[in-house]
């Protein structure tokens, strides 16, 4: 008889949500306390928290509106104002959102947003110029437009590090002054990275069971608990959070409860790419009833896996060596050079038997080369990988069919190299 495999959930993680809902409902609540509000994409977020700005992050609130059901009803709204479905599903959301408040079109109330006093565009990729440019034109709001470039060579980390760091100091801080009438204040963005620094050193020592055999946590679990370390910034309930959560892992560990009862994990799984916000469920159920676990991501890394690099007494420099310093060299990772590089220390870390590449359709630049990710890791490694095609939010881009097949194909692949 096959193993019956199941989840064995984390009770931990059933306290994120009250924090994630008072974070919104704060910032939903923030204009009638007179209070301002600042839009984000890209790592732009922490300065606007610094000046007192009830602040929104752009992926932030995709995940949040996927989370509760809102997605598809926003985005047949954007559709109806003329968005086309090939667009960044993140852009259409807000599109949707922001078209749904103009024009008195009733959708869930949890996913509006009161309107930007500044929207701090943080160009990550094309499409974060669009989006700013879309909120600007359609909605005049107010954009401040910041270049974060990618970086192919790690050679050239020095250089644009210093381009960075310079429009933080020249273009950011200014602008923001000059919103909110006062000076920056740099003694409340060295406390907001003290809080985080705590909070992301607690993260990464959870980090350390999914290199459990078997694994104590899932990366789905681990999707579930990023708001900490993702947009409340600052909060130190996040310290608490990730307190119990470390807790919960040792508990595991010292009894022996794995992630995947009966006995854990058949199958120890690579994730690439955004994570499906919206069909974090249906994933789920593709995975467990075969015994397979994901366990890391080159997305969720995104967020400071160097917490030891976070000093407070320089924030500014600090912010901009998390992601462009020698040492983290965080953004690197984003190119194809650097994705292999992290993967295959992930690969030996993590003890991983095959990678799942998920290639959103409406966010390319995430796909950058994963064909041939694949093929040198498999060489180098013998580790087999698919590509599943879907998107974070939008239905209609998911397919079960596709995605079980491929799982399967990746499932047998495994069992014959074993073989």
């Amino acid at each position: 008889m096959d193993v019956k495999y199941k989840v064995n959930r984390l009770q931990t993680t059933n306290e994120i949500r009250p924090l994630v809902d008072k974070h919104w409902a704060d910032l939903r609540t923030a204009k009638e306390r007179g209070e301002l509000v600042a839009w984000a994409s890209g790592p732009t977020f922490i300065f606007a928290y610094a000046m007192g700005m009830k602040c929104h992050f752009m992926a932030g609130y995709s995940a949040y509106c996927g989370g509760i059901g809102a997605g598809e009803e926003v985005l047949k709204v954007a559709e109806m104002a003329g968005d086309l479905p090939e667009t960044c599903s993140y852009h259409r959301l807000h599109m949707g959102m922001g078209e749904a408040v103009a024009r008195g079109i009733p959708i869930n109330p949890q996913a509006i947003l009161p309107m930007p006093d500044l929207m701090v565009a943080g160009r990550l990729c094309p499409e974060m110029s669009h989006y700013a440019e879309g909120l600007h034109r359609r909605f005049g709001v107010r954009v401040l437009p910041i270049d974060l470039p990618a970086v192919a060579n790690i050679e050239d980390m020095p250089r644009v590090r210093e381009f960075v760091y310079r429009q933080f100091k020249e273009v950011v801080i200014p602008t923001i002054e000059e919103v909110c009438g006062k000076p920056f204040d740099y003694d409340r963005m060295s406390e907001i990275l003290s809080v985080l620094k705590k909070v992301a050193t607690l993260r990464n020592q959870c980090w350390e069971f999914f290199k459990d055999k078997p694994s104590r946590w899932t990366l789905w679990d681990y999707g579930v608990s990023i708001a900490p370390v993702f947009y409340l910034m600052g909060n130190p309930a996040g310290i608490t959070y990730y307190e119990k959560l470390l807790k919960e892992l040792q508990e595991r560990r010292e009894k022996g409860i794995p992630a995947i009862a009966p006995d854990g994990e058949k199958y120890r799984l690579y994730w690439d790419g955004w994570l499906p916000w919206a069909f974090l469920g249906k994933f789920m159920r593709k995975f467990t009833p075969h015994g397979a676990v994901v366990l890391c991501g080159r997305y969720p890394w995104e967020f400071f896996p160097h917490p030891e690099l976070i000093d407070p007494e320089h924030p500014v420099e600090s912010w901009a060596d998390l992601y462009y310093g020698m040492e983290s060299h965080l953004v690197y990772t984003f190119s194809p050079k650097g994705t292999i590089d992290l993967i295959g220390k992930l690969i030996d870390d993590y003890s991983l038997d095959g990678l799942i590449m998920f290639s959103s359709k409406t966010c390319r630049v995430m796909n950058l080369a994963q064909p041939e990710v694949i093929d040198v890791l498999d060489k180098k490694y013998g580790i087999p990988g698919v590509i599943i095609e879907g998107d974070m939010i939008d239905s209609a881009m998911i397919s079960d069919a596709q995605i079980e097949t491929r799982l399967q194909a990746l499932y047998e692949m495994i069992d014959s190299r074993r073989r």
